[in-house]
């Protein structure tokens, strides 16, 4: 009798404790797996996207957090080469890209995206004695490098008439190849030039040729009819926005940055 009582009290405790460890179900937000958002990004893309004492970092990825925080969400980042992120996002394998990865009439075409949530600046990044100078016709049948995929190599025609393209993986293959002078400058966000000269300050590494991209602001990539998601997404980042935390992260991993002018969310203007 006694064994019997206390398995009645057994089966009882145990839903108990069990709930009590199980988090509330989180709304059904069109994510892949229940209670999770994956996203994948870039992990040598500072400051959207880089690895800092073996944690996972950069203002897409706390944006990100705080987006999943909000939705009852865990957040779980999968790193890869960025020419990879929209095909692992129209072939559902990823919940998401991050990476200030902007709005553009292609790449809708294979994905959908949320509303724009950062704008910026391009640049062409140099080391000393490149040829290149602040006058654009100096790109003229140089060697410029770009990752693949981003909107410096879609655009780089019209941007940089004439240059040689010569594209890169990721970040850091670019970087190298223009360490060792393979190519004569290298086209990327300026933020991420100011990465690099933060990094590397003994390479004299400069600047040049800055140009608006603020026509094609960034977003991110969802499934092409994930409606849910990108309902959430959007929700999401105009509360962030509201409630300062979209601030707090922009200057936080945009330091010497000027407040900006206008807040989220961006809109992609019409031909871009």
């Amino acid at each position: 009798m006694r064994f019997r009582h206390l398995a009645r009290l057994f089966a009882i405790a145990v839903p108990l404790c069990f709930g009590a460890l199980v988090p509330a179900h989180a709304e059904d937000v069109g994510t892949l797996t229940p209670g999770k958002i994956v996203a994948g990004v870039d992990a040598n893309n500072k400051p959207y996207s880089y690895i800092d004492n073996g944690k996972m970092t950069g203002f897409d990825v706390e944006l990100i957090r705080a987006i999943a925080a909000k939705l009852g969400l865990t957040a779980d980042f999968r790193a890869q080469d960025f020419s990879g992120l929209l095909p692992s996002v129209a072939n559902q394998q990823i919940d998401l890209a991050a990476g200030s990865i902007s709005i553009t009439k292609d790449r809708l075409k294979m994905v959908d995206f949320s509303e724009g949530y950062l704008t910026g600046l391009l640049s062409v990044a140099t080391l000393p004695g490149s040829p290149i100078t602040g006058d654009v016709a100096s790109v003229k049948d140089k060697r410029i490098g770009v990752v693949q995929g981003t909107i410096e190599d879609t655009y780089s025609d019209s941007y940089l008439p004439g240059a040689q393209i010569v594209r890169f993986p990721n970040l850091n293959a670019g970087f190298l190849a223009m360490r060792s002078k393979y190519i004569d400058g290298y086209f990327v966000d300026k933020t991420l030039v100011e990465g690099l000269q933060g990094k590397y300050p003994q390479m004299n590494i400069a600047d040049k040729l800055d140009i608006s991209a603020v026509n094609l602001p960034a977003g991110f990539p969802v499934r092409k009819g994930n409606t849910k998601l990108e309902t959430a997404l959007n929700k999401s980042i105009d509360e962030l926005v509201a409630d300062g935390t979209w601030l707090k992260l922009y200057l936080q991993f945009h330091p010497g940055y000027p407040k900006p002018a206008n807040l989220p969310p961006y809109q992609m203007k019409t031909g871009s």
